[in-house]
């Protein structure tokens, strides 16, 4: 998933990079790449993706582009390439990408920061995405074992493995979903 946000801002260069560096840093995000032009930093892992419920281990990567407009008036843009599910994606989880995002806006632009309103967001994405996990195994489970002894009957012989086992994850990735896209965000 790929969120942009630009802004302006009438800085020194350096004390804007130096500000910069620091908030993406204390975030957790380590610098890979600088140029005259922008930067980018990275965090997380794909592993982090397949391993961990907390969306802070995720693999993300922030691309900037600082361009200068006069003496000491600059556009900034911030390009973010969150790792996400594709369509899975919960609204808890948009919910804490945007507020990533503004997150850095308000501390460059405004010099604030509520770290500790993010890592409580990180949290409840954390908690909202196990609770759609273990919804959609109780649920899919069970309607696996319908769908499969239905099958069974109607076909009047036994339905091959690799077929009952695409049955199952198909009903669990369908209860997923809907779990997923009709949840209302926790505030």
């Amino acid at each position: 998933m790929h969120k942009l946000i630009g802004f302006n801002i009438k800085r020194n260069k350096k004390l804007l990079v130096s500000d910069i560096i620091k908030f993406f840093e204390v975030r957790g995000y380590e610098l890979t790449d600088a140029h005259a032009g922008g930067m980018t930093f990275k965090r997380g892992s794909f592993l982090g993706n397949m391993t961990s419920l907390t969306p802070e281990n995720w693999k993300t990567k922030v691309d900037l582009e600082i361009i200068k407009k006069e003496r000491l008036d600059y556009n900034i843009y911030a390009n973010y390439h969150f790792s996400t599910s594709g369509f899975f994606r919960s609204k808890m989880e948009d919910k804490y990408y945007n507020e990533e995002i503004n997150a850095f806006s308000k501390a460059i632009e405004n010099f604030e920061v509520d770290s500790e309103y993010i890592e409580g967001l990180a949290v409840k994405t954390n908690k909202s995405y196990f609770n759609h996990m273990v919804r959609s195994l109780i649920f899919g489970i069970p309607t696996a074992f319908i769908l499969v002894f239905a099958i069974n009957l109607l076909i009047n012989e036994r339905l091959p493995i690799v077929a009952a086992f695409c049955i199952s994850i198909f009903s669990i990735l369908v209860y997923y979903v809907v779990f997923s896209k009709f949840s209302s965000p926790q505030q």
